[in-house]
């Protein structure tokens, strides 16, 4: 670690010579003029390669699930791991950023000259006190704490550097949540590290598919009852806009008190649904339901139709996570009419609608009507993103699902196929959704009547390489994987091998989840099982 100049002024020509070849051997770059002088375009894919993380991914996604050894696992260790999970997302900042400018020449050179070797060095440091934990040894706590502090801290000023500090807050604030003992389900059979990535996803998935209105939308509706109500909407547009604050930080639980201010301040129907997706996220279905339903309640025979639909449409999930799957049937069909008679039957709320309903109906063992949906979904997503869009990935995948429960293999296979391609250019070979794929494909391949168990093992495989690389050898996705290697090599006949692997999935089931889970314990049994068909 040095200063930005050091001894002699070393450091500062290194930090010369690297903007000087910012400027050299790059002439075919668009050049963008900025206060701090031009810029030369950079290209998010070459630094990728350049600055790649995915051993520091390995180190720490493996260093949060051997935790469970130490005598006292740091709780900044899980929110490591899962922050560098989003390097990624780090780099793509800072390049959109400097090509835009708002990332001078300066913290360029910073991110990527003086923090990324800072963070190199760290997880070395850390790899190392990784194989002493798996050894089995006893390690330096204290030493410990210390490298992740150092690591986070720098980890965060990249992601300062990059504008994406949001992300660090969002992490921070679930795995609070995670971590509290509301989410002990959640963690039942997962790391803390996954579980906190889990969680991140879900919420993320949610907003992304259902928005809550901005302030900026929020405060033209204010603007109209400001005539009349002028102090009220005041203190309902300042509540309002801090719970959105801090609900886009993902910290529910400080966003309600502000959200209850706003709904008692002016009855608005923006206001309901923000507090009552607020309550569903913390989770509290109870609250979250009473709240909405009041929203719907205050529309009802007003024509409110913009407000009806994300109303009704967020209570039918509300109703769905408490198992009422009547209830989360009709509300989500009420949302789906709303929205084919105010945006037309071809628009991208349609298909989110028609896939939730899919889910629904899945979830009911209804498999002809969740397929019919989730096929609409997927025709209207073809539409409007074309045929190698993320969410046609999804809409593949979930068809795929149905279809294996259907008992149709081949229709599974097939759109399963299409979702591993589309991924597969989407994120790049070596990404946690492609894994999924191929596991989900290998498992497809397995299970059919004329089995294809070569091309089981060898999707199998490539699924376990790549989550041995994004979250370390010790993970129990890996566990998951490897158990499932050994069970196509038991039918293989290859038991030798088969119990190698499985024996594998048992050992780091055992380190991170202990004895008497059930994930354990099921893979006990499959160990028991081929031993028994060894000795025969």
């Amino acid at each position: 670690m040095w200063s930005l100049c050091s001894k002699a002024g070393i450091r500062c020509a290194g930090l010369l010579f690297f903007l000087l070849m910012l400027s050299l051997g790059a002439a075919a770059q668009k050049k963008i003029s900025c206060q701090d002088g031009d810029h030369l375009e950079i290209d998010v894919k070459q630094i990728a390669i350049q600055y790649a993380a995915s051993s520091f991914v390995g180190t720490l996604s493996s260093l949060s699930v051997l935790g469970a050894r130490l005598e006292v696992a740091p709780k900044k260790l899980q929110e490591a791991a899962t922050a560098t999970q989003q390097w990624d997302e780090f780099l793509k900042g800072l390049a959109a950023g400097y090509n835009s400018c708002a990332v001078t020449r300066q913290q360029y050179a910073e991110g990527l000259k003086r923090i990324y070797p800072r963070l190199k060095e760290d997880a070395a440091d850390l790899e190392e006190m990784r194989k002493l934990i798996s050894e089995g040894r006893q390690a330096d706590e204290r030493r410990l704490r210390s490298l992740v502090d150092s690591y986070y801290d720098n980890l965060r000023r990249f992601a300062q550097i990059s504008g994406k500090e949001i992300i660090l807050e969002r992490i921070e604030a679930v795995s609070q949540q995670v971590t509290s003992a509301q989410a002990k389900i959640l963690q039942q059979q997962k790391s803390d590290t996954e579980a906190i990535l889990a969680k991140l996803k879900e919420i993320t998935d949610r907003n992304t598919q259902a928005p809550l209105p901005t302030p900026a939308e929020v405060n033209r509706e204010i603007s109209e009852i400001r005539k009349s109500l002028l102090a009220k909407a005041d203190k309902a547009e300042a509540a309002y806009n801090k719970g959105y604050e801090l609900l886009d930080r993902y910290r529910f639980e400080e966003a309600i008190a502000y959200l209850q201010q706003a709904v008692a301040e002016v009855r608005l129907p923006d206001f309901y649904l923000a507090l009552g997706s607020a309550y569903r996220e913390l989770p509290d279905l109870g609250q979250a339901e009473r709240v909405l339903r009041e929203g719907l309640t205050l529309v009802n025979g007003k024509s409110d139709e913009k407000h009806e639909a994300p109303l009704a449409d967020q209570l039918g999930l509300v109703l769905l996570d408490k198992g009422d799957l009547d209830g989360a049937l009709s509300y989500a069909q009420r949302a789906l009419k709303i929205d084919e008679k105010v945006y037309g039957s071809d628009h991208p709320n349609v298909a989110i609608r028609a896939n939730n309903i899919g889910q629904i109906l899945q979830t009911k063992g209804d498999l002809e009507g969740a397929l019919s949906y989730t096929q609409r979904a997927l025709k209207i997503d073809e539409k409007v993103y074309g045929p190698d869009h993320p969410d046609v990935a999804i809409d593949a995948n979930n068809i795929g699902a149905i279809l294996q429960t259907k008992g149709d293999l081949e229709g599974a296979l097939s759109y399963t196929q299409r979702a591993l391609k589309i991924d597969e250019k989407v994120y790049g070979p070596d990404h946690p959704n492609v894994a999924i794929d191929a596991n989900n494909i290998g498992a497809i391949l397995k299970a059919k009547s004329k089995r294809d168990l070569d091309g089981a093992l060898s999707y199998a495989q490539r699924a376990l390489k790549i989550d041995e690389k994004v979250y370390g050898p010790d993970h129990p996705n890996v566990a998951m994987i490897a158990n499932n290697i050994g069970q196509i090599l038991q039918d293989k006949g290859d038991l030798d091998r088969a119990l190698s692997y499985t024996q594998r999935a048992l050992k780091i089931l055992e380190s991170s989840y202990g004895p008497d889970n059930p994930s354990t314990k099921k893979v006990v049994a499959d160990l028991e099982r081929m031993k028994q068909a060894k000795q025969r």
